[in-house]
């Protein structure tokens, strides 16, 4: 196990340095503490954020087997023909039984290794459990100040319910396929509703009209403000590179779209203030936790209350009382020192 002083060493000038200058293997090395050494983000965070350009972030997403890493492989090929520099993050999942993860992803993307445009990271889903790693917002954050204008995010194959790609994507592809049962009961809710661009891949199977119509349906019952335009949906076969220029153009024409009216800089200021009161609350309670016995407080009360049937709500009062108290403690302390 690496220490803090080990971490210290390891984020020295020297790495910076190659970094900063364009190494690849100092890029890799720093996505790889910050996968495995989450401790080790603030500081490296602290000397990223300067230098990032606001890099634009596309979310790939959709259930399993549907072509997200062709579809991320055949967008991130016209990217770079278009003269943007490319950081792609795939994610697999981690198997709950031996905690390792077979990064296919990255084995169907061959195609792009060794173009010096393009920055492929294959990562584990780890603790994830809505369809990202943890760390995937940092590592987009090294992307960035890497000098990548485009990250392609794709996320492991997810349900309706998965939306951790929201809190680190600009934009959202939502990738499906026909034939696959029940379409209506598997769109309703969800992911759907997050979704910029919907993508119809293997089009050339059957059932594709009959999910077109299903998403006509959908849209004309659905409780959307009319201010609000529905995605545009589009088909396309990626293994037969059918369509996907279509496909790369529309969401170039979301992303100016999206920046013009400022909705891009709204998401991203408001994944800054979801991560500061994130912080924050970490902060605060590992402070009150360390002032006081809250941990074993808490453990001791859920005992009590099932045991007695009881609410919870008191208990909870009474802590946030004693965590005010703390606060205006703490600062009426500063105040008399000066």
């Amino acid at each position: 196990m690496r220490t803090g002083a080990s971490i210290g060493r390891s984020l020295g000038p020297k790495l910076w340095d190659d970094f900063f200058k364009g190494s690849r293997l100092a890029c890799a090395r720093l996505i790889t503490l910050v996968e495995n050494f989450p401790e080790s983000v603030p500081e490296i965070r602290d000397k990223l954020i300067p230098r990032q350009k606001g890099a634009i972030r596309v979310g790939i997403t959709g259930p399993p087997g549907v072509g997200k890493s062709t579809v991320t492989a055949a967008l991130a090929r016209r990217a770079v023909k278009a003269g943007h520099t490319v950081g792609i993050i795939a994610v697999d999942p981690t198997s709950p039984f031996t905690g390792g993860a077979f990064l296919g992803d990255r084995v169907r993307m061959q195609s792009l290794i060794g173009d010096p445009h393009i920055f492929i990271r294959s990562m584990a889903s780890r603790d994830g459990h809505g369809g990202l790693s943890p760390s995937t917002p940092y590592v987009a954050d090294v992307f960035d100040a890497f000098g990548m204008d485009r990250i392609f995010i794709e996320t492991v194959g997810v349900g309706q319910a998965e939306l951790d790609v929201l809190t680190c994507a600009d934009l959202i592809v939502l990738v499906l396929q026909p034939a696959t049962g029940d379409i209506i009961q598997a769109l309703k809710a969800g992911i759907i509703e997050a979704a910029d661009l919907l993508l119809i891949n293997k089009s050339d199977l059957s059932g594709t009209e009959s999910l077109l119509e299903s998403f006509r349906f959908l849209f004309e019952i659905s409780a959307r403000p009319k201010a609000i335009a529905a995605p545009p949906v589009l088909t396309a076969s990626a293994l037969h590179n059918k369509g996907l220029d279509e496909v790369y153009k529309e969401v170039e024409q979301l992303i100016h779209g999206h920046v013009e009216s400022g909705r891009i800089r709204e998401k991203k200021r408001l994944r800054l203030e979801g991560e500061m009161k994130s912080s924050v609350l970490q902060d605060l309670w590992g402070r009150f936790s360390a002032l006081t016995n809250a941990p074993e407080e808490m453990r001791t009360a859920a005992e009590d209350l099932l045991k007695n049937g009881r609410s919870p709500y008191p208990f909870i009062r009474n802590l946030c009382a004693r965590i005010t108290m703390e606060i205006r403690d703490e600062r009426t302390n500063r105040k008399d020192h000066g």
